[in-house]
């Protein structure tokens, strides 16, 4: 038993006592006035400590990479809208809005949670925390029983669950929660309800800027499968005795299948350029040896023009610098080919590889990462690109 269901199993007996408990004292009492519910009140307090610590967790995680969470709610609108066509155009006009709500929603979980444990406006606070929970039960147990999403993305990627798990935590929290919705108007703010407010107001500001700045440059915390000193080359390559490793569920390459040989186009007076007209062969990168730097970029239709100009001017100064240059991209070949590397003077090669892979290993659009034998040593977002001498420098060159 892993210790996430051993710690749903703790929620799940604080929420059966404190229902007892609520049943048993409100039978003598006659009321929700937790001044006549002494034992309730105690437990209650402990739920909102409890269900606040679980918000606050799930909330910073979404917050430190909302990007990864938009990725998970673009999914899911795009499920929706398959399973509904007769509703697909409502869902597609929520997908463009993914990373706005992403954001909210991680600033919001993080504050509401503050908000409960200081027992802020509780009439609110209570209808808000259960209008979320009713609602994210129904989204898992969707999830659950027809076995379209396989992650829900609830804790980003600092835990993965299954979504049966998903579901009946949500069950556990929902439970725990009636008894603090039915005495809500008699739970009052600590230590009042000014500096409980402005508290709770500071919580979402300052998460918010924190959850900003991350997305514009990278993930204060990197969570995911190719986080600085993975290596790759084992992750991918080899199989321990306990299985491939985490990332062997995100993270497959080889030189028969992705690594394939690009073009660079050269210019039109060049005698070198093939009978096509357009391109001369080069050698393939392997990113597992020497030292590479991988540019990402999941979709070159969706990046900056700027910033994939600077990707190449990056390019062309590492040139015979003993540092290997390597696109990744899932756009297609022929449209690299054609449009794509003439129009922002792409000189460096490129694999093609799975979008999702290429979401996931870096969050930026492009992203750089620097690998050394196979070892990530470093990760930029494309606000911050380093210059040819930082990168020589961090490479030992």
């Amino acid at each position: 038993m892993s210790t996430y269901q051993i710690i749903g199993i703790l929620y799940a007996i604080v929420g059966v006592i404190t229902v007892g408990a609520l049943v048993y004292e409100r039978s003598k009492h006659k009321t929700f006035d937790l001044n006549y519910l002494p034992i309730t009140g105690t437990l209650i307090l402990v739920t909102r400590l409890l269900v606040g610590a679980l918000f606050i967790y799930s909330g910073f995680v979404k917050a430190n990479d909302y990007i990864g969470f938009a990725y998970k709610l673009e999914e899911y609108f795009t499920i929706f809208g398959d399973r509904w066509p007769a509703f697909e155009g409502f869902f597609s006009l929520f997908v463009p809005l993914a990373e706005p709500m992403a954001w909210f929603i991680a600033v919001f979980e993080v504050a509401l949670a503050i908000a409960l444990i200081l027992g802020w406006k509780m009439n609110l606070t209570a209808w808000l925390t259960m209008i979320m929970m009713v609602f994210f039960t129904i989204l898992t147990g969707y999830s659950h029983f027809t076995g379209s999403v396989t992650d829900c993305g609830c804790f980003g990627d600092a835990l993965k669950i299954e979504p049966w798990e998903s579901f009946v935590k949500d069950i556990i929290l929902t439970f725990m929660l009636i008894p603090l919705f039915l005495v809500r108007k008699s739970i009052y703010a600590f230590p009042n309800s000014k500096i409980a407010g402005i508290i709770t107001a500071a919580v979402f500001v300052i998460t918010g800027i924190f959850s900003w700045y991350c997305h514009e440059n990278l993930p204060m915390i990197d969570f995911r499968a190719y986080k600085v000193g993975k290596d790759l080359k084992i992750c991918t390559t080899e199989m321990t005795v306990d299985g491939y490793p985490k990332c062997k569920d995100w993270f497959f390459i080889d030189e028969e299948n992705y690594l394939i040989d690009r073009y660079t186009l050269l210019p039109e007076d060049d005698s070198t350029r093939i009978k096509s007209g357009k391109a001369y062969q080069i050698e393939p990168v392997n990113p597992f040896s020497g030292v590479t730097l991988m540019i990402v970029t999941y979709n070159v239709t969706k990046a900056s023009p700027e910033a994939m100009k600077a990707s190449g001017d990056l390019g062309r100064a590492l040139a015979g610098s003993g540092v290997n240059v390597l696109g990744a991209t899932s756009t297609g070949p022929s449209s690299m080919e054609e449009t794509y590397i003439p129009e922002y003077q792409l000189d460096y090669p490129f694999t093609f590889m799975d979008e999702t892979v290429l979401k996931t290993i870096v969050r930026s659009h492009p992203g750089y990462v620097l690998l050394k034998e196979g070892v990530i040593l470093k990760k930029w977002h494309q606000n911050n690109i380093p210059s040819a001498e930082e990168v020589k420098s961090l490479a030992g060159i």
